[in-house]
């Protein structure tokens, strides 16, 4: 008896390789749907891996020893058994073409996903699949359902790249809902009006520096890509640490923000198999680029630390003067709202990016003449009369509409459905799938907007940022607590230029260009784009 269980293995080592690739390929089927599909486990990306290697070598010794094959015959048998199971965790090339890797090589040849996703629904319909348990609901009902209250789904495993523990992670990769609420209060304290009346005069600053730098051209074309890339990173410089990266001034990037730079590519594409992006995060050296700016926050977190420390008691009663300090005076005060641990803090402090563009009222004259005339009804005399509290609509209508045909994120952001699944009009999403409505798809579809492709922000008038579909910010409990300011930012710079310049590409092939050549690294990435600016 005792020698029974040695007697099966060796018959099944023994079996024939149509036997033992059938198997295999079953083994793989079951895998597939009752552990890959159903569990998360984009975070156990290398002990799968492991486990997977080390049965592969099992295999090999045990085809040696117990089977009697020799070594090169027992490797073919591990690679016929690892090929089977492979085939049968994919199923067929139909579903290999709608597994996570299908979609990293289309975002690999461009860096696309989000044009790869729009046409994906151009050909299949409201409801695609986009990976083996992933959704794309292309559906004006579905953002409601999936991100508004009091929805039940829940951040996907793409947010927990860095970690799942909370007291390590950012409140950006915080999927637990009620301890996202506690924290996004400190945030919401550092981007709240209270605040915004403080950071409003350095913003203004800012806004003075770039009219500056573009009169300083004379006339001459001006990266406003890069240009503006400057402004963003040197406001949230100020406000975010009250420190500054000087971007503006030296008219190059800070090695910091470099670092962030030199890794968006690899986010862009890697990031569409989020298992894949973290297994990789964790070689040594492999983030070296974004660890720069990681030093960097480490660092101002520190100093700023000390800062408070020590003006705490001369200033108690006064706010705080920039966002990091919120954050810390709710760290030390014990407050539930704050950051539960250092490394966390040290996430938060990454936070802090915003741009802006110009693009579409260049191509649009039209519009940025009426966008003028609005401004100059407010400000008849000019730059001098100049005050950020005067309330403009069409300016609004301007940032609006370009967040509408350009939005910031042009990918879904992920959720989970909830266990015992839900309804999306007459279709049943099972518990456990990722959905998401593709912003950029839907920002764009013909059946929601009249003239969709068209820049039209007098459309505003008669619409709703909250009924149209339209979530360049998210919507409900998770969405971006940095709304406020960064409309006010967007509001100071696009109001300035118009009262003081009139714009025009430069070349009007490299416009072309930009408006293609957009790269989806999770954040939209712009190409470069030269305007001439002439004084009015």
């Amino acid at each position: 008896m005792a020698s029974r269980p040695s007697h099966i293995l060796v018959a099944a080592l023994q079996s024939s390789a149509q036997v033992t690739a059938a198997v295999s390929l079953l083994a793989g089927v079951v895998s597939h749907h009752l552990v890959f599909r159903p569990f998360e486990i984009d975070g156990y990306a290398w002990q799968i891996f492991s486990t997977y290697l080390i049965t592969f070598f099992v295999l090999i010794i045990g085809n040696v020893y117990f089977a009697g094959y020799g070594v090169i015959l027992a490797l073919a048998r591990a690679l016929l058994i690892a090929t089977a199971y492979n085939a049968g965790v994919v199923s067929r090339p139909f579903l290999a073409k709608i597994s996570r890797f299908y979609a990293m090589n289309n975002a690999a040849r461009q860096v696309q996903a989000y044009k790869d996703v729009q046409n994906l629904h151009k050909q299949y319909g409201d409801i695609v699949r986009v990976g083996p348990r992933e959704l794309s609901i292309n559906r004006p009902s579905a953002i409601k359902i999936i991100y508004e209250h009091p929805t039940r789904t829940t951040r996907s495993p793409w947010y927990a790249q860095v970690s799942n523990d909370v007291t390590k992670i950012s409140l950006n990769s915080t999927r637990i809902l009620k301890v996202h609420k506690l924290r996004k209060k400190a945030w919401e304290r550092g981007f709240g009006f209270r605040a915004l009346a403080v950071y409003a005069p350095r913003v203004k600053a800012k806004v003075d520096l770039l009219l500056s730098k573009i009169a300083e051209h004379g006339g001459c074309p001006i990266d406003m890509t890069e240009y503006a890339m400057f402004f963003g990173f040197d406001v949230m410089g100020d406000i975010g640490f009250s420190k500054d990266f000087h971007m503006l001034e030296s008219g190059s990037e800070h090695p910091a923000i470099k670092g962030v730079h030199d890794s968006m590519l690899a986010i862009g594409v890697l990031g569409t198999a989020p298992w894949l992006l973290s297994m990789i995060s964790k070689v040594p050296g492999a983030a070296a680029g974004f660890s720069r700016f990681t030093a960097w926050c480490h660092q101002q977190l520190q100093e700023k630390r000390k800062v408070v420390a020590h003006e705490g008691a001369m200033f108690k009663d006064r706010d705080p003067r920039d966002v990091i300090s919120w954050l810390i005076k709710a760290f030390n005060e014990g407050d539930s709202s704050a950051p539960p641990g250092e490394m966390a803090m040290q996430e938060d402090a990454r936070l802090l990016i915003i741009t802006g563009r110009l693009y579409f009222l260049a191509k649009n004259p039209d519009s940025y003449r009426q966008l003028q005339a609005a401004v100059e009804e407010q400000f008849p005399t000019g730059a001098n009369d100049w005050t950020y509290e005067k309330s403009i609509p069409y300016v609004d209508y301007v940032i609006q509409e370009t967040l509408r045909l350009k939005p910031s994120v042009p990918g879904g952001l992920p959720r989970v459905a909830p266990p015992q699944g839900l309804m999306i009009d007459d279709d049943f999403i099972p518990g456990g799938t990722v959905i998401s409505v593709p912003t950029y798809t839907i920002q764009r579809d013909p059946r929601f907007w009249s003239d969709a492709h068209d820049f039209r922000p007098e459309r505003w008038e008669k619409l709703s940022t909250e009924k149209a579909p339209w979530i360049p910010f998210a919507r409900g409990q998770w969405a971006c607590p940095g709304r406020n300011f960064a409309m006010m930012e967007l509001r100071m710079v696009i109001s300035r230029i118009a009262l003081e310049y009139s714009i025009a590409i430069a070349e009007e092939d490299l416009g072309e260009r930009f408006d293609k050549e957009a790269k989806d690294t999770f954040t939209l990435t712009l190409p470069p784009l030269r305007f001439l600016f002439s004084p009015k």
